[in-house]
């Protein structure tokens, strides 16, 4: 009974590391837009004749 319960929390312990680790967004600017030029820059608040 008593290996049952710690092995279930270990369990869910593993899960919600996997669920965190998955979730943080490191795929999240992946799918940001780019810019197609560098007068898109405006948009950002950046000087595009700067480089």
């Amino acid at each position: 009974m008593r290996s049952s319960i710690f092995g279930s929390i270990f369990l869910i312990i593993i899960a919600l590391y996997l669920i965190r680790r998955l979730g943080k967004g490191e795929n999240s600017n992946k799918y940001q837009a780019k810019p197609k030029n560098k007068w898109t820059l405006l948009s950002e608040g950046k000087d595009p004749t700067i480089e």
